[in-house]
């Protein structure tokens, strides 16, 4: 895969009017445009209310705006015929509907049949299952991660829900390349002695979870520093960081951004500032900081071409918690460093 600095997103935007937060999608992110997640449009697009649809034991309060896993209601029952559903390969029982996803349904509707035609990549995206344990809890308020039983339903349900969405994607538009992320912000946490999670289950978890996702492209997706090698060694294609804020953390672990570009992955730069920052920034400035971190690379003995034919261009973050203004300008700004840098290397 060579993108060569082409331009897509994280998921979530700050809209409620989920057509235009598509056609924002469309208009600035023309080579792999991902559906808009819309967590001001109700809780249930919150990213871990989002996913949580068909798994078992599972709680959500619009009004408390609280998702949650009730174990001590659970019954073998539910946990039998949530199995059943899994061993069967039931994906259409692990669909994400239009209720927590306005935007992904918008993709999927055929309102933007013409405009997703020709799109080399279409970009959707799931919280990944390390994120999802450890933020939602159950009733007792204790991270489901921690619980065997919740642990496993969590990532195989997860991956049921990858691969329904990738099989959507697909018929939505059957010309592009699917490419999925699996959002793990949570991987900051990670090694703290706050979080008792191990490495080892950490990267069994996630590469469970997109083992068969049915995705043409997979990418993970991380917005603070945490223990880089991590994301390079679950097999994903894409790895999506934060450039904006943890650059110097990121390059320093450049033995394993190399390895990972000789066997052909490629890095996603977030260097678009996911926040009100990136209203009056200029693409030239955004281009320098980037050029600072391949000089860099370069110097630690990273072709710099080969980075570069390897490279994305997106915001750093999610854009949902910004305004509707921060966040236009920030997609409008990815896309004009996209074409920069195009124009700069290629």
């Amino acid at each position: 895969m060579e993108p060569r600095f082409m331009a897509t997103a994280i998921g979530s935007l700050p809209h409620t009017d989920t057509g235009a937060a598509c056609r924002l999608m469309l208009e600035n992110l023309t080579g792999m445009p991902p559906w808009p997640q819309l967590p001001a449009r109700c809780f249930l697009e919150n990213m871990y209310a989002q996913y949580s649809e068909g798994l078992p034991g599972i709680r959500v309060d619009e009004s408390a705006r609280r998702v949650w896993f009730q174990s001590d209601e659970m019954t073998a029952d539910e946990l039998e015929e949530f199995y059943r559903l899994v061993i069967e390969e039931d994906l259409d029982s692990f669909a994400v509907s239009e209720r927590y996803a306005a935007g992904l349904a918008g993709f999927l509707g055929g309102e933007f049949e013409e405009e997703l035609e020709g799109r080399p990549f279409i970009k959707g995206q799931v919280t990944g299952p390390v994120t999802f344990g450890l933020t939602v809890s159950d009733q007792d308020g204790r991270a489901s991660l921690y619980d065997g039983t919740l642990e496993q339903a969590i990532v195989k349900g997860l991956n049921l829900k990858a691969r329904w969405q990738s099989r959507e994607l697909k018929r939505a538009a059957p010309e592009a390349d699917v490419v999925l992320f699996f959002d793990e912000p949570y991987l900051v946490s990670v090694g703290s002695a706050l979080v008792g999670v191990t490495r080892e289950q950490v990267i069994r978890d996630i590469k469970e979870c997109i083992a068969g996702c049915g995705a043409d492209v997979t990418g993970i997706h991380c917005c603070g520093n945490t223990d880089w090698s991590i994301l390079f060694e679950v097999g994903v294609d894409i790895v999506n960081f934060d450039a904006f804020g943890c650059l110097e953390g990121f390059t320093a672990y450049h033995r394993e951004i190399e390895a990972h570009i000789s066997r052909g992955g490629v890095i996603a730069w977030g260097v678009v500032p996911d926040s009100e920052k990136a209203i009056g920034l200029s693409a030239g400035g955004l281009a320098d900081i980037l050029e600072g971190a391949f000089d860099t690379l370069e110097g630690r003995g990273i072709d710099r071409e080969t980075l570069a034919r390897q490279s994305i261009v997106t915001p750093a973050c999610g854009l949902g918690p910004t305004s509707v203004e921060a966040a236009g300008a920030a997609l409008s700004l990815t896309g004009e460093l996209s074409n920069l840098l195009r124009m700069r290397y290629f």
